[in-house]
């Protein structure tokens, strides 16, 4: 058995049918032009007439007495509730494809089983297929999903043997196998331990926001529950709306070599100035700046906490408003990489957890929000990437609403382009 952290135990706690906690990633496929047949179905069948799954896609959860959870080997896994085959109907235009991701991406996971499920989806304009992928946020984060969705993929188009990703073992940061009740005990002793000294840097983290609450800094993270009010600053509901689009990944890039700010200062500066515009459109004037929730990389990479960015200024042009989004946030990552990674984790997850307790219980419309929206960017591979000859073409990451934030923009960098997903309620 392994014990899931504590930031995987809270995705699990914090769900509701109206806020799951798993993402998605839609892949979408060209077949070879030279192929004779109906190449997604030749796939799916290939597919189910070989299912072995590896480590962990064998998983699932155990509760506790104590209320913990672990994973377990799931010993009555059914291939054929985790690798289904879907049609769109008709011409199968973008606008069908959109309709299904929508609906597929509004259902829970079901808890019972490992944690993850694939559609193979036919039927698409011009013989075109994709595979829609959902993995719970308590079974990877988005780098560790990255890594297993192009994974299996080759770089050759001429390569047809393949393994798909549930076939590849992909052990999780610090999986072991426990040896019993004793172990499991001294784990959790041992994982308290390590919450208790995570206090102090909490405690130092809550004064300076302390200090900015009182205008006696201006450094760091946007203070919590402080961001105006917009249309996006609602608890979520149950059923889900979802756009996509492209941006030109080199003239993003070149944006940021000649400015010096980077990549994702870019990306941010892009949604600040169409949601400025799309509120301003709705009549909605902002006096203060909307403030984006964006997960950032501490403790060399391998820990993740979502934390406040303050955009930039209301009626600022495009180059102010690019300039000091790149000053707050060098000035969130300088204030955060100073305080150990475990203290700026658990304060992210206070922060989180106070907000879905003020959705649940009922009061969250009477106070500031947390944010404005959820912003993510995803590093992909820059080399057209095959399955079995099929040419990966787009890749759309389908992500998470937090509480009282209905609008989340995951962007995915693939080849030349930098794919995004929006994500809303409807």
């Amino acid at each position: 058995m392994e014990q899931l952290s504590l930031v995987e135990t809270s995705f699990l706690l914090s769900e509701s049918t109206a806020s799951p906690k798993h993402f998605s990633g839609l892949q979408i496929f060209e077949p070879p032009k030279d192929y004779e047949g109906n190449f997604a179905r030749d796939l799916f069948q290939k597919l189910i007439m070989d299912p072995a799954v590896a480590t962990p896609f064998n998983f699932k959860l155990k509760k506790s007495m104590g209320g913990l959870y672990y994973w377990v080997h799931d010993s009555q896994f059914d291939f054929n509730y985790h690798i289904r085959m879907s049609m769109l109907p008709g011409d199968g235009t973008d606008e069908q494809l959109r309709d299904l991701v929508e609906r597929l991406h509004s259902h829970l996971i079901d808890r019972t089983r490992p944690l993850w499920e694939v559609y193979l989806i036919e039927g698409l304009s011009d013989g075109r297929f994709a595979i829609f992928t959902k993995i719970h946020y308590a079974m990877a984060d988005g780098k560790m999903a990255n890594s297993w969705l192009s994974g299996y993929l080759q770089s050759d188009q001429s390569v047809n043997d393949y393994r798909p990703f549930w076939q590849i073992p992909s052990f999780r940061p610090g999986y072991k196998e426990s040896a019993g009740v004793i172990e499991s005990a001294l784990s959790t002793y041992m994982s308290g331990l390590k919450q208790l000294k995570s206090i102090p840097g909490i405690v130092r983290l809550s004064m300076r926001m302390g200090l900015k609450f009182l205008n006696l800094r201006d450094q760091g993270p946007a203070l919590p529950f402080c961001a105006p009010r917009t249309p996006f600053s609602v608890p979520a509901t149950r059923s889900r709306i979802v756009s996509f689009g492209r941006l030109p990944f080199e003239k993003m890039r070149s944006i940021s070599k000649i400015t010096g700010v980077t990549l994702n200062d870019v990306i941010l500066c892009c949604v600040d100035i169409g949601l400025n515009r799309y509120l301003k459109e709705k009549g909605i004037l902002l006096r203060k700046p909307l403030v984006a929730q964006v997960p950032v990389r501490i403790g060399n990479g391998r820990r993740n906490a979502l934390t406040g960015v303050e955009l930039g200024n209301v009626d600022a042009d495009a180059l102010d408003h690019l300039e000091t989004i790149f000053k707050r946030t060098s000035s969130v990552k300088e204030d955060l990489f100073s305080l150990p990674a475990e203290s700026v984790v658990n304060f992210s997850l206070l922060i989180q957890a106070s907000a879905s307790i003020s959705e649940w219980l009922g009061i969250s419309k009477f106070l500031p929000p947390l944010g404005s929206v959820i912003v993510s960017n995803v590093r992909g591979q820059q080399e057209f990437a095959y399955l079995a000859g099929a040419k990966l073409t787009e890749v759309y990451p389908v992500s998470v609403l937090s509480a009282g934030t209905a609008l989340n923009i995951t962007l995915y960098s693939y080849h030349d382009d930098v794919f995004f997903g929006l994500v809303g309620c409807k």
